[in-house]
């Protein structure tokens, strides 16, 4: 049992970089054109999570005008956005560190940003009925 653990454990950078880190180490073959890349997708899914937030919050007001606020939906959809910006720097610090040191750092850390900034992204759609 200790051993599968081990195992794990080991594999699990591999297993967080995996997504945007992927797509960008595939499409660009020096580290500074992946940086870029990264960066780049980062960026326009943060854009993109401003953009969510709003239509969530939209939709939210809306349900709350509804059922005479009898919810909080908008408290609520607030409350879970700054709880995940929260998980957002904590897990991401630690998948950073899971790297140790080296270059993989910083694009493990933007990585890690745009893979739960896009899963959030999801989340927000699935249940603002967008």
């Amino acid at each position: 049992m200790k051993r599968m653990l081990m195992l794990a454990t080991l594999a699990l950078p591999a297993v967080c970089g995996a997504g945007a880190l992927d797509d960008c180490m595939r499409a660009e073959a020096q580290s500074p054109a992946v940086s870029v890349c990264l960066q780049q997708r980062l960026s326009k899914a943060e854009a993109e999570l401003t953009r969510g937030e709003n239509q969530a919050a939209a939709a939210m007001r809306e349900l709350d005008q509804i059922t005479g606020n009898r919810y909080r939906a908008r408290l609520a959809l607030s409350q879970s956005g700054r709880a995940f910006k929260t998980y957002l720097d904590k897990q991401c610090r630690w998948v950073a560190s899971s790297y140790a040191s080296g270059n993989g750092v910083d694009q493990a850390r933007t990585a890690c940003r745009v893979d739960l900034i896009e899963q959030r992204l999801s989340q927000l759609a699935a249940h603002a009925g967008n």
